[in-house]
């Protein structure tokens, strides 16, 4: 776009700073309606620009604290996973092992028996 309208976010951003959090949580955060928040992420109403920006803002203030508190943040590997992405291993075959034969023990005949 030539022009973009800067009135609105960009939706992907706001879903990317949205990961790992619920409706109710990021309402709470950016002091908004549950629904506000569920409409934006259905795409029934436009993002406004400073949603995204305020969740990235207080993501970026959190790690600065952190940083300052000597805490060792993990980088995050979120990402969203479609269905043909996922390859499970083959499918082991079930067989039944034969059964072992176990040879009964030797009776031996060559017993001597005490006759008087």
């Amino acid at each position: 776009m030539r022009y973009p309208n800067t009135r609105y976010g960009y939706h992907q951003e706001f879903e990317y700073w949205m990961q790992g959090r619920t409706v109710k949580e990021i309402a709470k955060r950016l002091k908004r309606s549950e629904r506000s928040v569920h409409d934006w992420m259905s795409g029934k109403r436009k993002v406004p620009w400073w949603a995204p920006e305020i969740l990235r803002l207080q993501h970026m203030e959190w790690y600065d604290r952190m940083q300052q508190m000597g805490v060792k943040v993990p980088k995050r590997k979120f990402g969203i996973v479609a269905g043909d992405v996922i390859e499970f291993p083959p499918a082991r075959s079930v067989t039944t092992p034969e059964p072992v034969t176990v040879p009964a023990p030797a009776i031996h005949s060559d017993t001597k028996t005490a006759t008087s």
